[in-house]
């Protein structure tokens, strides 16, 4: 799509726990480029939205291929919505930007196919031809297993750590994990339609990471 006629533009920010998703999805929104585009609206979906929601129903057992699936097309029927109004707005001043909505989804269906054991990339695939139509981009933010280990193993509070511990009896075990998952990601990035770009956060501070994802993204 033409960056001149676009009326919603996507960003997926997708990457294992500890590669910095919530510290890159602050330093986006707090940039002198993402605050003063030209207009007001936008829908940013963090984790918490977008995976999180179905920690508890896991947890409990049940946890269905529909139950990711639904929970997935919900935000992209939002954003469908929004996007179909907009089309058949013609708008009496030529040019206008201002009604564009930019979205951001912080894991979306790369986490739903890596994080759990029933789901599988042919689940998702028509999810994937859907953020393609619906203008997005998508990110993987990745980590060396030193940054990995560090931002995993340290200064985490007490369920967090508890949580780790169901992935091995030792830090290595668990690192080994948690790059294991960070492979599948990238393995599972290379069959998507999405226009995709790698970033390694332990290479440069989260406001220069940041810019290079605007550029990418170009909706800005």
């Amino acid at each position: 799509m033409s960056f001149d006629t676009w009326n919603v533009s996507g960003l997926i920010l997708e990457g294992i726990s500890g590669t910095g998703k919530t510290e890159i999805l602050r330093a986006i929104l707090q940039s002198e480029r993402y605050r003063s585009r030209s207009g007001f609206s936008s829908y940013i979906m963090s984790e918490h939205q977008t995976q999180r929601v179905l920690e508890k129903k896991d947890r409990e057992g049940g946890l269905s291929v529909r139950d990711n699936l639904s929970l997935l097309e919900e935000h992209l029927e939002n954003i469908s919505r929004l996007k179909s109004r907009l089309d058949a707005m013609e708008w009496c001043r030529k040019n206008q930007t201002a009604m564009r909505i930019p979205y951001i989804l912080e894991r979306f269906h790369f986490t739903h196919v890596y994080q759990y054991d029933h789901m599988s990339w042919k689940d998702v695939v028509p999810i994937d031809g859907k953020l393609l139509d619906l203008n997005c981009r998508a990110v993987v933010l990745t980590a060396e297993r030193d940054k990995l280990a560090d931002r995993i193993l340290s200064g985490r509070d007490a369920m967090w750590m508890n949580y780790i511990k169901g992935f091995g009896d030792s830090d290595e075990k668990i690192i080994d994990h948690f790059e294991r998952q960070q492979e599948e990601l990238k393995e599972l990035a290379e069959q998507s339609d999405l226009d995709i770009r790698f970033f390694d956060t332990g290479l440069n501070p989260p406001e220069q990471t940041a810019g290079e994802i605007l550029d990418f993204w170009g909706a800005f």
